[in-house]
């Protein structure tokens, strides 16, 4: 079931990913100049990473780690698709969009893959949002914005230095969602601030049926909404909603 969410005024997103991992797949050879034609009225930006130079030797059917070896950027929305030896990402980056804007590029790259690079179900889903919660004051530490605390012995030193955990939380058939905090965490040039990062991900076996990853997509932005809206504090939540 859906959850309702809010478009937020100042999201605090910094990349939002929707992954795929495939087994199988026609030879990676065809897919990027293949993608490339589909996806250049949109796309029109082509990058050839250091992996495609590195691993081009590889055989198709010998297992390699799920490295982007092409990336293609557009300007609006600022976004990238990414591919690799049956590896498919879609990232958006700020300013962050709208889940609606972000949905329909997932379908739409999602569907012109399929047609070029025939990969049948998926055997790993995900979608990612990983957020930067700018400090409001000074020296408050990770509670600043987060309903979040973090305790150990009294007999070591206090306060520490920095902060970083994660969770995984289980979500039944849908998934699991990995839920990571740190503190203090900076972003290229910006301030300091608290880094929200929140995976919901499907990992099989058996394969996830393809057919249903629009309900899936769905229902995962939804418990990863709820996570977020959950952990951060309703202080930060009014200022991000421009309130």
């Amino acid at each position: 079931m859906a959850v309702a969410t809010e478009k937020l005024r100042h999201p605090p997103v910094v990349e939002a990913v929707c992954e795929f991992r495939f087994a199988k797949g026609v030879s990676y050879t065809l897919v990027p100049g293949a993608l490339a034609e589909r996806l250049r009225r949109q796309f029109p930006k082509h990058e050839v990473l250091p992996a495609a130079s590195f691993m081009a030797a590889i055989p198709d059917e010998v297992p390699t780690p799920p490295v982007p070896h092409h990336r293609f950027r557009s300007d609006s929305p600022n976004a990238l698709i990414q591919t690799g030896p049956r590896l498919l990402t879609v990232n958006v980056l700020p300013v962050y969009p709208g889940f609606e804007v972000f949905r329909e590029l997932i379908l739409n790259v999602l569907e012109h893959y399929r047609v070029v690079a025939n990969p049948g179900d998926p055997i790993r889903v995900g979608l990612r949002y990983i957020n930067l919660l700018r400090s409001t004051r000074e020296n408050r530490g990770l509670s600043d914005n987060l309903r979040c605390s973090f305790t150990y012995p009294a007999e070591l030193p206090q306060p520490p230095r920095e902060v970083a955990t994660r969770l995984l939380l289980d979500y039944g058939d849908r998934g699991i969602l990995g839920l990571s905090v740190a503190y203090p965490s900076r972003i290229g040039e910006g301030g300091l601030g608290t880094l929200l990062d929140l995976d919901f991900f499907w990992n099989g076996p058996p394969e996830f049926p393809l057919n249903t990853f629009p309900s899936w997509l769905e229902e995962a932005h939804g418990a990863v909404y709820a996570a977020f809206t959950s952990t951060v504090r309703e202080e930060a939540l009014k200022a991000l909603r421009g309130e």
